[in-house]
């Protein structure tokens, strides 16, 4: 037996559909609110900061200090507890270190990006001792030449092994895919 409820609402919908189709009635509308964030959406000119921010969110694989977090052992791995680290780049992270403290006063996604870059003492120190940071003043000179999408893009296929296509670690030392065993090749001179 039917329920007198299901029956009704089953000829309702009915009707609205060939009220509808006929032309009858007029169409679903958009709530305000809907038309107000379609509109907004649509004819809202994208100003550079909302680029550079979208940009800066798309590449948050990159440090300010440019090491690539998407492949750090760190970041893909964790601590020895289990804990990740989430990248420097998250809205979240709080950090001692002084090129995170100044890159995020100055509001720039990476220190290639800032008017400062070619001459802050500070990045150049930070640079300047591990093979890791010298590949990391590398990449923040390729972000000012190229931006930050070309360079994310290019540091990813570099740290991608070309048998699984699988992102390794960049401070893997034993040349050796952690995922598939073929070889690959470890951080070396030619990435400074």
């Amino acid at each position: 037996m039917r329920n007198q409820n299901d029956t009704n609402r089953r000829r309702f919908v009915a009707c609205c559909v060939c009220a509808g189709c006929a032309g009858l009635a007029p169409g679903a509308q958009p709530s305000s609110r809907n038309t107000k964030s379609l509109k907004e959406t649509d004819d809202a000119p994208e100003t550079a900061e909302a680029v550079e921010k979208a940009e800066s969110k798309k590449n948050a694989d990159m440090a300010y200090c440019g090491i690539y977090c998407g492949a750090c052992d760190l970041y893909l791995n964790g601590k020895k507890d289990g804990k990740k680290c989430r990248r420097c780049t998250h809205p979240g992270m709080e950090s001692k270190c002084g090129i995170f403290i100044c890159a995020k006063e100055k509001k720039v996604a990476n220190c290639g990006l800032c008017d400062s870059f070619e001459s802050c003492e500070k990045l150049m120190k930070h640079h300047e001792e591990k093979l890791y940071r010298k590949a990391a003043r590398r990449a923040c000179e390729k972000i000012k030449a190229d931006g930050m999408a070309t360079t994310a893009e290019t540091l990813k296929a570099r740290w991608t092994c070309k048998a699984c296509n699988r992102l390794f670690p960049w401070n893997n030392t034993s040349g050796v895919c952690p995922h598939c065993g073929k070889a690959v090749d470890v951080l070396s001179e030619k990435d400074a």
